[in-house]
């Protein structure tokens, strides 16, 4: 009787991914992490940066559901509580799954592989969903996803009060310079 194919946690990889990002771990770490042999691991990507790659993706899609969620639940809303429904959402992924958050808004980006553009494709998927959702410029939704990033990984202790204030700042129209277009914004610092 054949054994099931084995499953590959994204979980469980993200955390092997978070600290160092892709070039931080080894394969056999990385299957070690997903409690996988390191054939298995390769039986579901071509190589580990696919497997990088997909881990990602999952790990987008599970925030994107959260984002989902609090855009739905707040259609009704202010465009300012809006705003902070989300920021709180990303602040609760960050406290449920803190290995995905540090995954995402920190050691994702790199430039130094063939999947740089797939990660940085699948993380802009994060800010075009809150774009949508808010019906704001993408630099502010970048700006929005950066500050509740920075929240979230300095582990801040009051989400609510924390989402509100981004909230609050989002409906006073964040005066951001006019130059600033659509071009990516690498970090948000929150002082």
């Amino acid at each position: 009787m054949p054994r099931p194919r084995a499953r590959l946690d994204h979980a469980a990889i993200a955390v092997a991914f978070a600290t160092d990002g892709l070039h931080g771990v080894s394969a056999a770490q990385v299957a070690a992490r997903a409690g996988v042999a390191k054939p298995t691991l390769y039986a579901h990507g071509r190589s580990k940066e696919q497997v990088f790659v997909a881990c990602v993706e999952a790990e987008v899609e599970r925030l994107l559901d959260r984002l989902y969620a609090a855009e739905q639940g707040t259609r009704d809303l202010t465009a300012g509580r809006r705003a902070g429904a989300l920021v709180l959402a990303i602040l609760e992924h960050a406290d449920r799954w803190p290995h995905s958050a540090r995954l995402l808004h920190l050691t994702a980006r790199h430039a130094t592989s063939t999947v740089a553009g797939e990660v940085d494709a699948a993380l802009a998927r994060i800010p075009a969903r809150v774009r949508r959702a808010l019906g704001c410029e993408a630099a502010l939704a970048v700006a929005l996803c950066g500050a509740a990033g920075a929240l979230a990984l300095a582990g801040v202790a009051d989400r609510h009060a924390a989402a509100e204030l981004v909230g609050e700042a989002f409906r006073r129209d964040a005066a951001l310079p006019p130059d600033l277009g659509d071009r990516p914004v690498a970090t948000v610092s929150i002082y």
